[in-house]
């Protein structure tokens, strides 16, 4: 059987691959130049390839769940290993290459496709799929650029593009795996999605997620690359909780980025709040029970100005912060001054810094897409379409999309070699 998939991403590389091994003829269409370019720097660099943990996945979460039960962690550890790749795992589940780095993985997939005699055309633009008589008829752009050429340095200059043509291909069945809207500089631009709509399928409005947080500047002045341990809530205007996480943060010029930061961006809307626990970093312990805490501290440092009360436990900057966010910069009295007030004003800056949250980074610096296409028109047996016999989808256009930690490209391989292997 005659099998086009479009995207050389990861789950369309794990289809590939399953489809070959199950008897197919393979061709892979890829806009990039390069094959698995978001999977090279995926873990940044180091191949965070997937998570054995519990997973956790958001929009049509419940098809997520569905199609890891039918190709579940273990199976896919087990296509992983058998691309001959060594594997390793950190105490969280997070999956990495053994020699953490990611292009380990990517030389790994391509000497499989290869061997399968999978075919991959690169610099191909999908510009229409057709379905008739059985068949899908294909078109796209193909970019035709001079030979690349090694710079004095040893980098390589990419060739200028010299022309553009139309081309046209035909298969019995045709896997999008063209990816979301996030990282466009890798390829994934989220011009698949109009593919999939020219074919009666419906979009859930995509939106960047894993980015970081966009915030008000006055409460951060200073504190750009400053990293902290934080328990991180969201919440609305109502002060509902949107999202909770917690580890590392890292306050840039913007706002708030790194994993903790990163998780709630998908929950996050312009008027919203961000509430930062400082507890773990200032204290040493999550849970230290701070009107104890600043009691202590009073009584080994009253004597001090309340502008050095918190030295030693954090940089100037987080410290002026915080005695700021408490309404006590300007206080020029000694720390054994402060009233019952003022000390809970204290605890409550730590423990809740607050954030108006006006906005989030943008797909430029998204990890993966929320929203795509609606997963309630695919059947996760197959992963192919309820309205199109014979179209499958794969990855990241869909509506699923899941934590940091290797959740989003488990379920890619997942859903792709799902998609591989029930061609037949």
């Amino acid at each position: 059987m005659q099998v086009l998939i479009i995207g050389c991403g990861a789950s369309g590389a794990a289809a590939a691959i399953a489809a070959a091994e199950a008897g197919h003829s393979v061709t892979v269409l890829d806009k990039n130049r390069k094959p698995l370019k978001k999977l090279g720097v995926t873990g940044n660099g180091r191949g965070n390839l997937m998570n054995l943990g519990e997973p956790v996945f958001f929009g049509d979460r419940s098809f997520a769940h569905e199609v890891l039960s039918l190709m579940p962690p273990a199976s896919v550890k087990e296509f992983l290993t058998g691309l001959g790749l060594s594997l390793t795992s950190d105490g969280e589940g997070r999956v990495y290459p053994s020699s953490y780095m990611a292009s380990v993985a990517v030389d790994a997939f391509l000497s499989r496709m290869k061997e399968l005699k999978v075919d991959i055309l690169q610099n191909m633009e999908v510009t229409s799929i057709q379905p008739k008589n059985g068949v899908f008829c294909v078109k796209a752009t193909e970019s035709l650029y001079a030979p690349s050429a090694r710079k004095k340095s040893g980098k390589e200059k990419k060739g200028e593009l010299l022309s553009k043509r139309e081309v046209q291909f035909t298969a019995e069945r045709v896997i999008l795996a063209a990816g979301g809207k996030a990282a466009p500089a890798h390829g994934t631009d989220g011009s698949a999605y109009a593919l999939a709509e020219a074919l009666g399928h419906s979009l859930i409005t995509p939106r960047p997620a894993l980015c970081p947080l966009l915030t008000e500047a006055k409460p951060i002045q200073g504190l750009d690359g400053i990293r902290v341990k934080a328990g991180l809530r969201l919440a609305s205007k109502s002060g509902e909780t949107l999202h909770q996480s917690s580890g590392e943060a890292l306050f840039t010029a913007e706002g708030v980025s790194g994993i903790a930061a990163m998780q709630l961006a998908r929950f996050a809307h312009e008027g919203c709040t961000l509430f930062i626990n400082l507890t773990e970093s200032l204290t040493g312990h999550p849970k230290t029970p701070l009107s104890q805490w600043i009691a202590q501290r009073i009584q080994q440092r009253g004597n001090s100005p309340l502008s050095r009360f918190l030295q030693g436990t954090a940089v100037p900057a987080l410290q002026n912060a915080v005695l700021l966010q408490a309404g006590l910069s300007g206080f020029d009295s000694y720390a054994s001054a402060l009233s019952p007030d003022q000390r809970q004003q204290l605890a409550n800056a730590i423990e809740s810094f607050r954030l108006t949250v006006t906005g989030v980074k943008g797909f430029e610096a998204a990890q993966v897409t929320a929203g795509g296409i609606c997963a309630g028109e695919i059947s996760p047996e197959t992963m192919e379409s309820k309205r199109i016999p014979g179209l499958r989808f794969t990855g990241e256009i869909l509506n699923v999309d899941g934590d940091c930690g290797g959740h989003n490209l488990l379920f890619a391989f997942a859903s792709g070699l799902l998609a591989g292997k029930t061609l037949a």
